[in-house]
């Protein structure tokens, strides 16, 4: 079976002035075709550049090591990185403020419509409004919204038109960076229901990034925990929150009724390395509860157990 994402050895950098600063450092992923996969952890881990390089939007000044497949195809090999043919036609992205990321100069059918001219070659109007409408259909908003400018629409309804943008193309992968940190509880909770949706009836994979446990249980079929630019557990859903094995993955998950659901992680001492600066052995025994010696001298490795990984000392 061709994965959806095949990740190894994985390296993700910025170059600066004193050299490369490593924000995601060698990582690898296993994602299968029709997952919804959920990469959650503290803001400045490495997530969401990591669904940066998956969507093909790595600045400039960004750098890459390692191997990633997107669907059998190489858009990493070493230093290498070929984003052509990717980005729209193979994967798509849906933004964490979608009214920046919308055009304030047209309006949504006319942006729909731009989509499906280069990714389909429709010209004809009458089938372009056709297929714009349907669209907008399949994301719960009405065929009115075609006329509308971004500015004319709530958080909410800006949020279902950029992701009617993002399937416009048919992707076969669509990363999901932060979908619903700016809309209230009600409306979270209608978007997270829609990629479910859009996973059943279209069979795209979702990559969704957030640092919101309480959202990824009740989407996601397996989530991967982040900390200072490392995978350190992954695990299909309902094993990593039956049995959270990383002390860090076990403190995120206590922190959900302090914390709520639409705020960032706390309620865990310290705080995480700046990218550069990871601390020898262990990048998590500053802040970890159940640190021993030889956590903060050696790196643990990584440990396996069925389908489910775990980088610490406890379990070696």
């Amino acid at each position: 079976m061709v994965l959806a994402v095949r990740a190894a050895s994985l390296r993700i950098g910025y170059e600066e002035d004193h050299g490369v600063v490593w924000v995601v450092d060698k990582i690898d992923l296993s994602i299968k075709p029709g997952m919804i996969y959920c990469i959650a952890g503290e803001s400045g881990c490495g997530k969401t550049t990591l669904g940066n390089v998956l969507s093909g939007v790595l600045p400039p000044h960004g750098v890459v090591d390692g191997i990633l497949e997107v669907f059998g195809r190489n858009v990493v090999r070493g230093n290498y990185i070929d984003y052509n043919g990717l980005r729209g036609k193979i994967v798509s992205r849906i933004p964490q403020n979608p009214g920046l990321a919308l055009s304030p100069y047209l309006s949504i059918g006319e942006q729909i419509a731009d989509v499906l001219k280069v990714h389909h070659r429709i010209d004809d109007k009458r089938l372009l409004k056709e297929k714009s409408m349907e669209l907008l259909k399949l994301v719960n908003l009405p065929s009115s919204i075609l006329d509308y400018y971004p500015h004319e629409l709530s958080g909410g309804m800006q949020q279902r038109a950029a992701i009617a943008l993002a399937i416009a193309s048919k992707p076969r992968l669509i990363v999901a960076d932060e979908p619903t940190s700016s809309l209230d509880a009600s409306l979270r909770s209608q978007i997270l229901g829609l990629l479910v949706k859009l996973r059943r009836e279209l069979g795209v994979t979702i990559v969704l990034i957030t640092h919101d446990l309480y959202t990824a249980r009740y989407v996601c079929d397996r989530v991967a925990i982040m900390y200072a630019g490392e995978i350190i557990e992954e695990a299909s859903t309902e094993e990593l929150y039956r049995n959270p094995l990383h002390p860090y993955t076990r403190l995120l998950l206590e922190s959900i009724p302090v914390i709520g659901v639409d705020k960032e992680l706390h309620g865990i001492e310290g705080s995480p390395p700046e990218p550069g600066s990871y601390p020898r052995g262990c990048r998590f025994h500053p802040r970890c509860p159940y640190r021993m010696g030889r956590c903060s001298q050696v790196e643990p490795p990584m440990y396996s157990n069925g389908d489910r990984i775990v980088k610490c000392w406890l379990y070696g």
